[in-house]
């Protein structure tokens, strides 16, 4: 009979621990925990690390025509899954969606039309939009 491993014990219970980006030493519960060991950046930098990285490839036109690949690619794939597992999903989805468009006209018709009109405007002078 094997003993049983040691476990390390729940990040709420472990010492304080120190951010490699920030250096303040800050309790367990403010670092995430994968496969039961603390990340070494506290919740705060990862988040703004994040942030940072997003603004970044945000920005940069090559880094977003990227990702919008990557975002395409990935919602084919999950269409082309759905249509796999249920057949008749897209012409549901389909109807639902124009069933929603024709009550969101009816309850604002006057709306609707003042829009339609400023989209015909904008078409009638090459699509420029001027708010």
């Amino acid at each position: 009979m094997h003993p049983e491993p040691t476990r390390s014990p729940e990040p709420a219970q472990r010492e304080p621990k120190r951010c490699s980006a920030c250096t303040q030493l800050k309790p367990a519960e403010d670092f995430y925990a994968s496969h039961g060991r603390l990340s070494s950046y506290c919740k705060a930098c990862q988040w703004q690390a994040a942030r940072r990285a997003y603004r970044r490839r945000r920005d940069d036109p090559a880094a977003r025509a990227r990702m919008r690949a990557v975002d395409r690619r990935r919602k084919q794939q999950e269409r082309a899954r759905l249509a796999r597992l249920d057949p008749d999903r897209e012409r549901r989805t389909s109807r639902a969606r124009r069933a929603a468009a024709r009550r969101l006209i009816a309850a604002h018709h006057t709306e609707y039309l003042r829009l339609l009109r400023h989209e015909l405007a904008v078409a009638d002078r090459g699509g420029e939009h001027r708010g």
